[in-house]
């Protein structure tokens, strides 16, 4: 017994040691490349106390984009093979500067002026890829082409770097938000990973977010005005239901960007960038923006629930008003064939011998039998009221 004890746990180090030297190795190839060498030429300009995060219209190829910056001299490296680094190259015309690249289509500049920042945006809109979204019924082949990003990017953000004092990690202001970045190029790197992919979070939260402010001021507008219809009421209803299907794709890529806030799949092996990662979700208050949305999601759902239980109620009352108005038809279908029956009756009476006892006789089971088609026909429509109403308490 106690050597299987002694067994077992020697099982358990040799695996624990396993895991940690394959961690070690995986670092390692992450973080091969790292840091990148500096360009440095008093030619061009020097680098900009700003980093800005960009999200173009549609995703990037970062295999081909990097084969694409190698060609120009750019030096690259690939983090956990997602994320591409880049830095600073004579073609970029300014000097220790450099981008990073996300497979989703979010590009952050460091220490980019403007010029050299659109230069590198239009060198990620040429290495374009399908962005995967949710699912389309209907529309199978248009999630087949990568969108054009030629209009420029769907949202920005932007923060104030400065180097930190020698010795110092990087941290965050968190009053105004400035990045103040360590001067060790062996942890530069990981911060700047770090904080780029918090940078990519925000930026993508308000692209979404603007989508959702247009997209419930679009409905808002359209169902108030298609809100007074009733004559086409099959109109308004497939209006709604397109209205909460938009809805529904919205809050489906909502919830998927909320899900990755947790960056423990590509900073789990560097704790510091995880923690910057974090405070710059904190700074742009990414889940409480999250959460706000949600909730102006719900409320848009049970407005346009409101709605379509109005057009069912308008469906029933133009239902009453059909049967009501068929039964009316039929009472005077019903009196006009009484006259036409009783009418010539009385007219053979006058001219027949026969007794005023059977004349009265046929006379009233004439009526008796219209009255029984009647009540017939009436019948068969409150059965097809009855079924109408059930089948809208079981759409309901």
């Amino acid at each position: 017994m106690l050597r299987r004890g002694v067994a077992g746990v020697a099982d358990i180090v040799v695996t624990e040691a396993t895991a940690r030297l394959q961690a070690a190795r995986q670092a390692r190839k992450a973080t091969a490349g790292l840091p990148l060498p500096a360009f440095v030429d008093a030619r061009y300009a020097g680098p900009e106390p700003r980093v800005s995060a960009s999200l173009l219209g549609s995703a990037i190829d970062v295999v081909r984009l990097r084969g694409h910056l190698e060609a120009k001299g750019c030096p690259t490296a690939l983090w956990q093979g997602q994320v591409l680094l880049c830095g600073s190259c004579e073609a970029f015309e300014q000097q220790l500067c450099s981008a990073v690249f996300l497979p989703d289509g979010c590009v952050v500049c460091w220490h980019m002026s403007r010029a050299t920042e659109q230069l590198t945006l239009e060198l990620a809109s040429r290495s374009l890829a399908h962005r995967r979204g949710p699912a389309r019924l209907g529309a199978p082949e248009a999630s087949q082409q990568p969108a054009s990003s030629s209009g420029g990017p769907l949202a920005t953000e932007e923060l104030d770097v400065v180097d930190a004092v020698a010795d110092a990690t990087t941290s965050i202001n968190k009053h105004d938000g400035c990045v103040q970045l360590t001067v060790n190029p062996q942890e530069r790197s990981a911060h700047q990973i770090g904080l780029s992919l918090g940078l990519a979070s925000a930026v993508r939260l308000e692209a979404l977010e603007k989508r959702i402010e247009r997209q419930l001021e679009v409905d808002w507008r359209d169902m108030r005005s298609q809100a007074g219809i009733i004559l086409n009421l099959s109109s308004v209803s497939r209006r709604i239901f397109l209205a909460e299907n938009t809805l529904h794709e919205l809050r489906y890529e909502l919830n998927s960007e909320a899900g990755s806030f947790n960056a423990a799949d590509l900073l789990w092996d560097h704790a510091p960038a995880e923690r910057l990662y974090d405070k710059v979700v904190a700074h742009f208050d990414l889940r409480r923006r999250t959460a706000i949305l949600n909730e102006r999601l719900s409320y848009s759902f049970d407005f346009l629930h409101t709605l379509g239980e109005h057009v069912r109620h308008l469906y029933s009352v133009r239902l009453e008003r059909m049967i009501i108005l068929l039964i009316f038809l039929e009472l005077i279908v019903a009196l006009l064939a009484f006259n036409t029956v009783l009418i010539p009756a009385a007219m053979v009476q006058a001219q027949s011998p026969r007794s005023s006892v059977q004349t009265w006789t046929a006379r009233w089971w004439l009526v008796s039998e219209l009255g029984v088609g009647y009540a017939r026909d009436i019948k068969k429509l409150l059965l097809l009221r009855i079924a109408a109403a059930a089948a809208a308490a079981a759409a309901a």
